[in-house]
């Protein structure tokens, strides 16, 4: 039986937020004594440049609670990351952790320093270069923000870990796996990976931020914030995303990396295997949660044909720049993995896309800092909308 802690949380104060995560932390079974002397990896979602309130990156109060925690019982916090685009350093440097690295001492990780994990369990990845510093821990903490994603559904403790592989290979990792479920199966050979491939294995624990969420077009800028006013915490990334999943009232049946999680054997197997502790999950529910567009089941699965270019413009959404809000700042194009995306020309106020190139992964409306991509549906995409029903 897995247990997944849940707390009402209507605050970023850390002084609460430091009682509450570690109410949650003894309610799952995890003593706090077990961080004494250990050297901590604490990985946030910084995946871009973005402001706490725009809920598009791990509250930067919240890993103050943390760190606290583990520094209070006799542990070394160590910020992990590698954002997608931007370096770690103007991350942090743009946002509010600058301050809190500062006033807490927090070690920062070199981001540049990789180290290959091996992992022959793996489903089809089992060697997956990631941050050297996941090595040179005794424990990973990862501190999730529950956000909505055009590509996996919802982003969250999963998800999370995708953070550990180095800066634009993760774009690369689109370029190889444009269809939505063998992607999240990486997610998965990756989590399977951080919980059985060290020796000894390292301890996980997955505190997710829930208080502020984002729904609709995430995980990036083109989501809006959303009150859940929820901490979860788990040592199953799978129960945890779960459980998120539920309390948004979304439907876990289009979260790949949930429903085939359960099948891989790494925690719990079903729903049935996930007890939850603290508060009732049923007080704590919320209603009309907005997913992201173009995540549908049956278009999930029928993802098969973008190699095929007609079939792709005919059918499958396609991002689209803002002319109003685009600043031609061209990190849609550094970020592109399949090189679909050119600079403006002739005046034009937005990039040039090219969509026989586009693989239609998003990663541009995933890093854009103005939130100034949408999707646009294709000319006939309202015929799959007919065969859904």
């Amino acid at each position: 039986m897995t247990k997944v802690s849940l707390a009402r949380c209507a605050t970023y104060d850390a002084d609460e937020l430091t009682e509450i995560i570690e109410r949650c932390l003894f309610q799952i079974g995890f003593s706090v004594e077990r961080f004494q002397g250990a050297r901590v990896v604490v990985k946030p979602n910084l995946l871009t440049v973005a402001q706490a309130d725009k809920a598009v990156i791990t509250h930067p109060e919240f890993f103050r609670a943390v760190v606290r925690i583990v520094k209070t019982h006799g542990g070394t916090p160590v910020l992990v990351d590698s954002p997608a685009i931007h370096s770690l350093e103007r991350v942090i440097k743009k946002t509010g952790y600058a301050a809190v690295i500062d006033e807490e001492r927090v070690e920062v990780a070199d981001p540049t320093a990789v180290r290959t994990l091996h992992f022959e369990g793996a489903k089809r990845f089992k060697h997956i270069d990631i941050s050297k510093a996941y090595f040179d821990a005794d424990m990973i903490l990862g501190l999730p923000k529950f956000k909505t994603h055009g590509i996996t559904y919802i982003t969250g403790a999963v998800k999370l870990l995708f953070g550990a592989v180095p800066g634009m290979e993760k774009s690369k990792m689109h370029l190889r796996l444009p269809d939505h479920t063998e992607f999240a199966d990486f997610l998965l050979d990756l989590y399977g990976a951080m919980i059985n491939a060290f020796d000894p294995p390292k301890p996980m624990l997955h505190i997710m931020d829930a208080i502020l969420a984002l729904e609709g077009e995430g995980p990036g800028q083109g989501g809006s914030p959303r009150h859940m006013n929820v901490v979860l915490a788990g040592q199953d990334a799978i129960a945890v995303d779960y459980m998120a999943n539920r309390l948004a009232g979304l439907d876990v049946q289009q979260a790949a990396t949930v429903v085939h999680g359960f099948q891989r054997g790494y925690g719990a197997a079903s729903p049935e295997e996930i007890q939850t502790a603290g508060e009732s999950m049923t007080d704590l529910q919320i209603s009309n949660f907005v997913p992201a567009s173009g995540s549908s089941l049956f278009s999930n699965i029928f993802r098969w044909p973008l190699n095929t270019r007609t079939f792709k413009n005919l059918f499958v959404e396609r991002p689209v720049p803002i002319p109003e809000t685009c600043s031609l700042c061209y990190q849609c194009q550094k970020i592109c993995p399949a090189g679909a995306i050119n600079r403006a020309k002739n005046g034009e106020s937005v990039p040039q896309y090219d969509y026989d190139k586009c693989i239609r992964c998003y990663c541009c409306l995933e890093i854009c800092p103005e939130g100034a991509i949408g999707k646009k549906q294709g000319r006939l995409q309202w015929m799959l909308g007919l065969l859904e029903r």
